[in-house]
């Protein structure tokens, strides 16, 4: 009897069979331990019987013993079957417990990495981090102060001439289309790893505002290395001059662009607790916007500190003259020609 209970006690104990199958195991054992005291050995269990009662005095039923043994089986064999079937519930549950654990984990990671890159497309990567790696309140101002900055405004002046609220554009929508298509042109162009060090600050109607020299620590050891980053963003002005003459050839348009450029100290911060917004402040960002201002389409006006930086980096340029500038007097400006190659002739589409 004791072998044929701990024969379905081990059938129960096979954790990766399911209960349906071990439910034929035990059928299966209960026949063949009945066949076994039933029928081969039924002699065994006779002779107990008798040897029991031989003097009780009592009036037996023969096989009394093979009958027991049987129906305890069978009843340990339902019990051992509800508890497989219980068992089997448990583990399934639990199963599904932890796959319902591990999808939201998932879910809550991509919601994660989804925020962050939000962020990161609203802020600059560096301030974003600053953002995102502690717990800051609403009231919180993030401010950074940075002494040599290039800043450049790029403006397309005659695309207001191309927009227009008319039923051809519908109601000016086609003309949106376009321009978002040329400025996130212009933003590929910050996927470039010679562009990684300029920022995106923001854009107005056409007017595109990037900057350089925020993102981390730039080299002081000489004037050429600390202005490398100032290099890049006239490489970045020219690349986009570049870019909107391949828009205008594939869509037969005369686009030209007016860009100003200056260097030097500002602030950069940002600002609002609902949808933050980072800018730069200063007379540097000042400058740079007059330079875009009063310059002429198809030119990159800077003034003349400006333009002995970047001659020294290699850059080739033509004097414009004294300009008067609001809030700033009479400066000296000079138009970039783009690198020196030995000559200072303009580049296409540039108007002297």
């Amino acid at each position: 009897c004791y072998s044929g209970v701990m024969s379905l006690i081990s059938v129960s104990m096979l954790v990766q069979v399911s209960h349906i199958v071990k439910f034929v195991l035990i059928v299966i054992t209960c026949a063949t331990y009945g066949v076994f005291v039933y029928i081969v050995r039924e002699d065994i269990f006779s002779d107990f019987d008798s040897a029991l009662y031989v003097n009780s005095g009592v009036d037996i039923p023969d096989s009394i013993s093979v009958l027991t043994v049987i129906i305890m089986l069978i009843t340990v064999s339902i019990a051992i079957q509800i508890y497989n079937r219980y068992f089997e519930s448990a583990v399934r549950l639990l199963f599904l417990w932890k796959m319902e654990t591990e999808t939201q984990r998932e879910e809550v990671m991509v919601m994660r990495y989804r925020n962050e890159q939000l962020v990161k497309n609203i802020l600059p990567e560096h301030v974003a981090k600053d953002f995102l790696g502690k717990k800051r309140n609403d009231e919180d101002l993030y401010a950074r102060s940075y002494e040599e900055v290039g800043v450049m405004f790029a403006s397309i002046p005659n695309f207001q001439d191309f927009y227009s609220e008319d039923g051809i554009n519908n109601q000016g929508v086609e003309c949106l289309r376009f321009l978002n298509e040329v400025i996130s042109d212009f933003d590929a162009l910050l996927n470039e790893p010679h562009f990684q060090r300029i920022i995106k600050i923001k854009t107005v109607g056409s007017t595109y505002m990037a900057a350089s020299g925020m993102g981390g620590a730039e080299c002081k050891n000489d004037d050429t290395s600390r202005w490398q980053h100032l290099a890049a963003l006239v490489d970045f002005a020219l690349a986009l001059r570049e870019t909107l003459d391949k828009i205008n050839l594939q869509s037969f348009n005369s686009f030209i662009m007016k860009i100003g450029l200056n260097q030097g100290p500002l602030l950069a911060g940002v600002i609002g607790a609902r949808k933050p917004h980072y800018d730069i402040w200063g007379n540097t960002v000042n400058v740079a916007s007059r330079m875009e201002s009063t310059g002429k389409a198809g030119n990159i006006q800077v003034v003349e500190e400006t333009y002995h930086i970047l001659k020294n980096l290699g850059f080739a340029f033509i004097p414009r003259g004294i300009v008067k500038v609001k809030g700033k007097g009479e400066l000296m400006t000079y138009y970039l020609t783009g690198r020196d190659q030995g000559k200072n002739a303009p580049l296409p589409n540039q108007i002297t």
